[in-house]
């Protein structure tokens, strides 16, 4: 794995993507893979709650010949491009040999129409058992329920979700794992290009790594503004991401010492102490734990330096401890990782402190948090959460919403009360929407209160304010 401004890459070729992904249509339980290009990573880099929807994708190929160039110049090639145009057509050749059944999602009802009546005649067994094109409109005001429950029931292996970027990566955030497939894709025009609405550049293009530019011509008002500033980003953010990895420290003797902590014994933890240089050639500085059982403390204040690679390592780190459910919190961070860090925006996927004891308190505080309901007289039910609100506490984060409103069968009034919530995603979005259409169908209305600014910024952002408007009322006691 790399990180290239801010978003981590598989190096994987499109062949052993396809074996990757015929592996996971063989299971049950539901996982998504991103394809990001250079206007996915501009857009990636200022969106926290984009960036965690890509940084914890099972699978992120690179979709940019100039990402492929970029990561060569950071010292850490990646083999190839992985195109989701190319991987498209393999993959439904996949299903048609498999038997694997498909489900289109997203653009137009009749590019969807003719796209299954091309596929179908095109490979041989392969069967597309649905296509939904959503109406008009914010995605919170689509019914996911019942989209989800008519996929789910579909008995689909693959979803390819046109919806365009961000907009897919988002929906299939929120609902891949109701809606039950095995794997989504976010697929942006492929099913054009199939149908032939839209033409690839020619295969001399698409070598090179001039594909932008005949997408850009052939739709100029749309397009120039937008590769515009996706040249600028992607020339200051990689000049950023390059002078990060100048800040090189020297480690003196007893900074390599492995620290000392206060044990707590009610909470167990996992200390790792990360020494010296975190490159390609040499990783043996920076152990990783077989498995995450609990917490995890990692001291980084002898990082002397950190290179693309070695920002991919720690991503490794980033993501295990997420896939098991358990904190990261880094301690007294090096001058040289906070520099590379922060010139690749990842400073929100995780937590960092100074001291240990800072660590320490921040584990115990996160082991107690949860949740709190009260049940007024008037038919008001109140719901405190004192954590961040994503994928990870979604289905626990439900249970008590549930349960608080069946407190009230004819609830009037539900506020969530988001005072003590550091962060809110796309999935738990998507869970207050549900929660909000059954107080509704109760007769009741919903509210949210005291969210901090970059919650609200996130709020505004999935536009989940235009239903849940903020509470105005007084805070009971």
């Amino acid at each position: 794995m790399i990180v290239l401004l801010g978003l981590p890459f598989h190096d994987v070729t499109l062949e052993e993507t396809l074996t990757y992904c015929a592996s996971v249509m063989e299971r049950t339980d539901p996982r998504y893979l991103v394809t990001a290009n250079v206007d996915f990573t501009t857009q990636a880099y200022e969106d926290p709650d984009l960036k965690k929807i890509v940084f914890f994708a099972d699978r992120v190929v690179c979709d940019g010949m100039p990402l492929v160039w970029l990561s060569k110049w950071f010292g850490y090639p990646l083999r190839e491009r992985v195109a989701g145009s190319d991987m498209v057509p393999k993959l439904l050749e996949i299903c048609g040999k498999e038997q694997h059944p498909v489900y289109f999602f997203g653009s137009d009802l009749a590019t969807l129409e003719e796209a299954k009546v091309i596929v179908e005649q095109r490979y041989p067994g392969l069967k597309v058992v649905g296509v939904d094109s959503p109406p008009f409109g914010a995605v919170i005001e689509w019914d996911n329920d019942a989209l989800c429950a008519k996929m789910r029931a579909s008995g689909a292996k693959l979803l390819l979700v046109c919806l365009g970027c961000p907009k897919q990566e988002r929906w299939i955030f929120a609902h891949h794992k109701e809606c039950g497939i095995p794997l989504s894709i976010g697929v942006g025009a492929s099913l054009d290009f199939i149908t032939g609405k839209q033409k690839r550049a020619p295969k001399w293009m698409q070598k090179t790594g001039m594909e932008w530019f005949w997408r850009m011509a052939s739709s100029p008002t749309r397009l120039v503004k937008r590769y515009g500033k996706d040249l600028v980003f992607l020339g200051v953010a990689s000049w950023q991401q390059h002078q990060s990895y100048r800040n090189r420290i020297s480690i003196s003797q007893s900074a390599k010492q492995l620290p000392s902590f206060e044990e707590v014994p009610s909470i167990p933890m996992i200390r790792l102490h990360w020494v010296g240089d975190l490159q390609l050639k040499d990783m043996s500085g920076a152990p990783l734990p077989d498995s995450i059982l609990s917490p995890v403390i990692l001291d980084a204040s002898a990082i002397s330096f950190i290179d693309s690679s070695g920002l991919g390592h720690f991503a490794t780190l980033v993501r295990s401890c997420r896939t098991a459910g358990q904190l990261l919190v880094v301690v007294n961070p090096s001058l040289s990782f906070k520099t590379a860090i922060r010139a690749v925006r990842m400073e929100s996927l995780y937590q960092t402190v100074e001291t240990e004891a800072a660590a320490l308190q921040l584990i115990e505080e996160y082991h107690a948090s949860g949740s709190d309901e009260k049940v007024l007289d008037d038919g008001m039910v109140w719901v405190s959460f004192s954590r961040a609100l994503d994928a990870l506490y979604h289905d626990e984060m439900m249970l008590t919403l549930e349960t608080a409103i069946s407190h009230k069968p004819q609830i009037s009034v539900l506020v969530v009360d988001l005072k003590n919530v550091s962060f809110i995603d796309s999935r738990a979005v998507g869970g207050l929407i549900r929660t909000w259409k059954i107080v509704a169908a109760k007769g009741g209305e919903m509210f949210l209160a005291d969210a901090n600014p970059s919650v609200r910024e996130i709020i505004s952002l999935l536009r989940l304010d235009k239903i849940l408007p903020e509470w105005k009322g007084e805070v009971p006691a």
